[in-house]
């Protein structure tokens, strides 16, 4: 009877230990989940406005001619600006008209999809800030009636805050060691001896 007890107690152990195994290869499955990455973009270190930085902050002067050129998407600009100590703004042509490039013509305007980039103003207002230098996609330029339709976007880079010194409150601060002062007599004459149990002064 024990004998058979024994065979009932491990067959179910054995089968319990077989149907976890079981249910935890079936619930992972033999595949590795990958860890979730979050992608970050270099756009996060600007604050986007609409229009163009043209002309309150005068002429390009950073990324020009040629490459300017092979930089496209307002990605890639801002990987460029954020990329270069000098660069605090860029504007981004999402869409780019003139007479010469209409609105629904054959050609692309060769700005399209492309920024122009820049270190501080350059025109007549050398203290103007990136903020409030943004205007109009048409750039001042109502004659042409076709660069109203223009779209333009303006990056400018964020100021990242310097990282506070951690300063230690007073009640926080720990006191330092005290070490008592060496135990001197008030008087040289006066001497312990050292045979007597009481310590007696002589």
């Amino acid at each position: 009877m024990a004998a058979g007890l024994g065979y009932y107690y491990f067959t179910k152990r054995e089968e319990a230990t077989e149907t976890t195994e079981t249910t935890e290869t079936t619930v992972a499955g033999g595949i590795e989940t990958p860890e979730e990455t979050t992608e970050v973009s270099a756009l996060d270190s600007f604050t986007k406005q609409s229009g163009s930085l043209y002309p309150a902050f005068g002429g390009s002067d950073l990324q020009k001619p040629d490459a300017r050129k092979s930089i496209v998407g307002s990605e890639a600009c801002a990987q460029a600006c954020k990329d270069d100590p000098n660069c605090v703004a860029f504007t981004h042509w999402t869409e780019r008209y003139t007479s010469d490039f209409p609105e629904g013509g054959t050609e692309l305007h060769p700005d399209t999809d492309l920024c122009y980039f820049w270190s501080g103003p350059q025109g007549d207002d050398t203290t103007i800030a990136a903020d409030a230098a943004v205007g109009p996609a048409h750039e001042g330029n109502t004659d042409d009636a076709e660069r109203a339709k223009s779209v333009a976007h303006t990056y400018i880079k964020k100021v990242e805050e310097p990282e506070e010194e951690t300063q230690t409150n007073e009640a926080e601060q720990v006191a330092p060691d005290y070490t008592p002062l060496d135990y001197r007599p008030l008087s040289d004459s006066i001497q312990f001896d050292p045979r007597s149990k009481t310590g007696n002064c002589f």
